[in-house]
């Protein structure tokens, strides 16, 4: 009798949804069962998910995949003694950011998600990125000789394009500043040039000959964006990528011009089972080659609006992601400001750092729309396996579903825009889990959103509406 009614209950429900779904057929959609709201269709989508909303929302489309990343992160931080923090974005949806560990290891106080790490050469994008604007604005030219832009340069050959590929052939500014600066007082980025010139330096080779990865190079990039602004490196970042992408907790610190910055973590060393800080050296005035200090959040919104080509050109961005090549022969795997490397056939654009302490890696999968964020303020050497293990968990756990696309699409650009990504993959006799839409309404609706809710309300309708009768009653 039980099962009987059981499935009679089932029958029923399923004549309703057939009903409700002829019903909504045969209006043409003229009526929708939501309340139109603005942006709704053709305008822009106002509201804005934080970290922890957008993580929850991830959770619907990768599965185990956050428990997976839990434990393997226990197990750095118990075996291997990780403190630092991590951040995944797959399918450009945030679905994993974790602090895991020590901030201050004498006050005992733990990290948190917006602790401020020195990102030390994952800088140097911010720097080539500086260069891309101004060749954008027609300030430079990739060709221009360095020398007419800074009075008193010392090599006449060396072009900002050779600086942005390690190819200039630059002496190292670290051994200057350790043997030749006698100033008694901190260095800043003209400091080095001007020692350069006393002191004759020669170049390691002939400009344009050799890849030699440089700092040097960075540094006298950061003091041209300087010389062609008139402002200081760190206010010109400030005023062109921190502030308009709400970064809010990234700044660039040199103790050469002053120590009134916000909190930001120490570098440490381990020796034995104790934790020591890492005091500054004379190279910490030095800008563009290390120095920007930020978090993992504000690095995942640097990372989005790279995808979204509004602060940099898409063109521009695929020559800065294009691998160089020395005399027309011998190619290189570094573009502006960003190693190249592949895996699993796909390109991969990326940095690393290590500077006094901390241990920073920048991953972006840029064919797959993913991104891999860790940053580390001991000398604990476990980052690049770290990002080995969390490729092998997204080759495993996850597969790419087109449902996850559209949703992405819909919220961040538009009911128009989730419509189109919908149909292409229908076009394409790809599967839509369109019961998934819903869900992500309904989660959206949740978080108080309903500007998001209501375009995937809609999205959901017009694509029930699209189906066959088999496909509608797929559980």
């Amino acid at each position: 009798m039980k099962d009987y009614l059981k499935q009679y209950s089932k029958l029923i429900r399923i004549v309703i949804i057939f009903l409700a779904i002829i019903i909504f057929s045969c209006s043409g959609g003229k009526k929708p069962e939501y309340s139109p709201i603005a942006g709704d269709v053709g305008q822009e989508v106002t509201e804005k998910l934080t970290p922890d909303e957008e993580q929850k929302l991830a959770s619907l489309f990768t599965g185990s995949l956050t428990a997976s990343l839990d434990s393997l992160m226990d197990v750095y931080a118990r075996r291997f003694r990780f403190h630092g923090n991590v951040l995944l974005s797959y399918n450009r949806m945030l679905c994993y950011r974790k602090a895991i560990g020590t901030a201050d290891f004498q006050k005992n106080v733990p990290l948190q998600p917006d602790s401020r790490f020195q990102l030390a050469s994952v800088s140097k994008q911010f720097t080539a990125a500086g260069i891309m604007m101004l060749k954008e604005q027609g300030k430079l030219s990739y060709g221009d000789t360095v020398s007419n832009i800074i009075p008193g340069f010392p090599y006449e050959r060396v072009t900002i394009k050779q600086l942005l590929h390690h190819t200039a052939g630059m002496p190292n500014y670290m051994w200057l500043l350790e043997h030749k600066w006698k100033e008694g007082k901190e260095a800043y980025n003209d400091d080095i040039i001007r020692l350069m010139d006393k002191h004759n330096t020669h170049l390691y080779f002939t400009p344009g000959y050799r890849y030699d990865y440089s700092n040097t190079g960075y540094a006298v990039l950061a003091y041209i964006i300087e010389v062609l602004t008139g402002e200081r490196y760190g206010q010109f970042m400030k005023k062109n990528f921190f502030e308009p992408l709400e970064m809010q907790n990234t700044f660039v610190y040199s103790n050469a011009l002053n120590r009134d910055y916000p909190d930001r973590l120490q570098g440490y060393y381990r020796r034995w089972r104790r934790y020591n800080p890492i005091e500054e050296t004379v190279h910490d005035g030095i800008v563009g080659d290390k120095n920007v200090y930020s978090t993992i959040n504000d690095l995942y919104r640097w990372d989005q609006a790279l995808y979204d080509g509004n602060i940099i050109s898409a063109q521009t961005l695929e020559e800065a992601f294009t691998p160089l090549k020395v005399r027309g022969k011998w190619e290189y795997p570094y573009g502006y400001g960003f190693r190249i490397k592949t895996v699993n056939g796909k390109k991969v654009v990326y940095h690393t750092g290590l500077w006094e302490g901390f241990r920073t890696n920048f991953m972006r999968y840029v064919e797959d729309e993913n991104t891999i964020i860790i940053l580390n303020h001991t000398n604990t050497n476990v980052n690049s396996i770290l990002v080995k293990k969390i490729e092998s968990l997204l080759d495993q756990t996850l597969t790419k579903t087109p449902v996850q696309e559209i949703v992405n699409v819909a919220i961040t650009e538009g009911y128009q825009q989730g419509l189109e990504r919908y149909t292409h993959f229908r076009e394409n006799d790809e599967q839509v889990d369109v019961k998934k839409i819903l869900r992500a309404a309904e989660l959206l609706s949740d978080m108080n959103k309903p500007q998001m809710s209501s375009i995937l309300v809609k999205l959901y309708q017009k694509s029930i509406a699209s189906l066959t009768v088999n496909d509608r009653y797929k559980d």
